[in-house]
């Protein structure tokens, strides 16, 4: 995919984000592809318990504009009923008909933002939800069944966990996690790891500090991701502490650690983990390899998804997680 920047009049782009990491993504791909296109970000209301600065995307250039998209606001009683506030809110939020963008990005492409560009028929270009997440689908499926059915339901028939909608364009994914064939033309590969590596130490810090105020400090010699398995409905709270308590008493047991957290993990580890330092700041994971003094050299986790971008700077221990459960 050529950098539209070369061409002489610049474009508008659309982008659209759910997560942490597809935040991170869809910056670098706009930094990259698009620097001199006017690009238009959606974002959906909630992020901003997570992101309250989301406002600097705007200040700092890494957007031209961004707007809040009302996910809280839609209720789900039927596809026809939220097809028609999508459009609604879709109408009310952004000044600009959806036809005026030369290219939709859209990460997050369960969401039902996607039923607007699938009512007007607006091909568009498709990120995975999360690095190796596209060769599995039924994981994305079955972790959203289990909270909202008919969410699930409306993205399964529109094949938008699968990429496989007949409006979409490419699918941009990191072609080293997976573990389906995705060299064909349809795929287009895209790494945050190695993105974030090749920019310029100024640029790089410009992204960096949308998240971190300052780089941080660590004795520890080992990271621990966690995961946000209770709010996905995978297990309970209860269930989760006892997950990682197990694994506090078994592979991490002698380990000086530093705990960091899914944006969306809502697990309190200090109890679990005394002896730890718990990162309080939230940022995508993928940074971490740039963002301290001294960086430790292990990352341990049961099976972020993360870990497919920090393979190039940690050494990676995954756990079985059903060795650890009960």
């Amino acid at each position: 995919m050529q950098n539209t920047s070369c061409e002489n009049t610049p474009q508008l782009v659309l982008y659209h984000a759910v997560s942490s990491y597809q935040l991170l993504e869809v910056m670098l791909h706009r930094m990259v592809y698009h620097p001199n296109d006017k690009a238009v970000l959606l974002l959906p209301d909630f992020i901003i318990k997570k992101y309250p600065q989301y406002k600097k995307l705007v200040f700092r250039r890494f957007f031209s504009a961004v707007y809040l998209f009302p996910y809280l606001q839609i209720p789900q009683e039927s596809e026809e009923q939220v097809t028609a506030d999508v459009r609604r809110f879709y109408e009310q939020t952004v000044p600009y008909a959806i036809e005026d963008f030369s290219r939709v990005y859209v990460a997050g492409a369960h969401f039902f933002f996607s039923l607007y560009l699938i009512e007007r028929k607006i091909p568009f270009y498709f990120f995975e939800d999360a690095a190796g997440v596209f060769s599995k689908p039924a994981v994305l499926d079955t972790a959203l069944r289990r909270t909202f059915p008919l969410h699930a339901k409306i993205a399964r028939r529109h094949g938008l966990f699968s990429g496989e909608n007949p409006l979409v364009l490419k699918i941009i994914l990191l072609k080293s996690a997976q573990s389906v064939p995705v060299d064909d033309a349809m795929f287009w590969d895209f790494s945050v790891e190695k993105t974030l590596q090749s920019l310029p130490d100024a640029k790089r810090r410009r992204v960096i500090r949308l998240f971190l105020r300052r780089r941080l400090h660590t004795k520890a010699d080992a990271i621990l991701l966690t995961q946000q398995f209770s709010n996905l409905g995978i297990m309970d709270e209860n269930e989760q502490k006892k997950l990682y308590q197990n694994l506090r008493k078994d592979v991490l047991h002698d380990v000086s650690l530093l705990i960091k957290k899914h944006p969306d993990d809502t697990v309190d580890y200090r109890e679990i983990f005394p002896n730890a330092q718990i990162l309080k700041p939230i940022f995508p994971a993928e940074l971490l390899p740039f963002v301290f003094y001294k960086r430790p050299k292990r990352v341990y986790t049961f099976d972020s998804a993360s870990c497919e971008n920090l393979k190039g700077h940690f050494i990676i221990r995954k756990i079985r997680r059903e060795e650890h459960a009960g």
